[in-house]
């Protein structure tokens, strides 16, 4: 089914130069279009749905939906037009399950790696550099695809145990402020041992290492999209120094922060 989903057929792509507005404010396409933008930021509005996105983030709109945008600085950005070629039930199906609006990509390195790419063909129009625009097209579709995934695996086998799902949610909406194993084990009223043993068994991994997926997550957005030092993410990111941040960053990696920033930014 996947691969039906990835049969998709490029119409326009337009990678600009850095700009100070769009000439449109408002426009309604008849095929689908994702805009996302390069540097710089930009508001948009999508139905009910508005906010603000950056470098990380693309806009997903729908057929015959309005999409209004307005940059908010000097800004880049792509903009792709392309529709589904199999439209059958199952297909169809699978589009409704799709959300509307602003995706924010988590693996913001595998992203930028795309993204990197993207840049490099935006300027060709021969006709094989074509079928290569297609296929970053569809990379950028699978990334989404396998983070939507594994997100809603994570959260169907959380789902299963209502202590791990009181715990799962306390951390994501609580990730970058101070917390601790024993706080999380008494909120469930369990040993430490029990609490993460029975967190393991239903997230595959421990509570610590579920939280440190969060943090770094964030790190890796505000090296690549910030000019924030070091101390400054840790302190975004739930951590006391930078010192703690690089150290934990570098084993999850295998890189340092500075090494990832100087790779992978903008």
């Amino acid at each position: 089914m996947l691969e039906q989903l990835m049969r998709i057929h490029l119409i326009r792509w337009y990678q600009t130069n850095t700009k100070r507005f769009f000439m449109l404010s408002e426009d309604t396409y008849d095929n689908w279009v994702i805009l996302a933008a390069d540097e710089g930021r930009f508001e948009y509005r999508l139905g009910k749905e508005n906010g603000i996105a950056k470098f990380g983030d693309i806009i997903l709109c729908p057929p015959g939906v309005p999409l209004e945008r307005r940059a908010l600085e000097q800004l880049s950005f792509l903009f792709i037009e392309f529709h589904w070629g199999d439209m059958n039930e199952e297909v169809q199906r699978l589009l409704a399950t799709i959300p509307r609006g602003k995706i924010s990509f988590h693996r913001i390195d595998r992203y930028s790696t795309i993204y990197s790419l993207i840049r490099e063909f935006s300027d060709i129009d021969m006709p094989h550099h074509w079928i290569h625009k297609q296929h970053l097209l569809r990379d950028i579709l699978y990334l989404y695809i396998i983070e939507h995934q594994h997100q809603e695996s994570a959260n169907l086998v959380a789902a299963k145990d209502p202590i791990v799902r009181k715990a799962v949610s306390h951390l994501q909406n609580h990730a970058f402020e101070p917390l601790s194993l024993q706080e999380l084990a008494d909120q469930a009223a369990l040993s430490q041992s029990q609490f993460s043993r029975r967190f393991q068994a239903s997230m595959g991994v421990t509570p610590i290492i579920y939280l440190t997926g969060i943090r770094m997550q964030k790190a890796q957005s505000l090296l690549i999209n910030s000019e924030l030092n070091l101390d400054n993410i840790a302190q975004q990111c739930g951590y006391q120094n930078g010192f703690y941040l690089s150290r934990v960053f570098k084993k999850r990696y295998g890189v340092s922060p500075s090494q990832f920033r100087k790779t992978y930014q903008i």
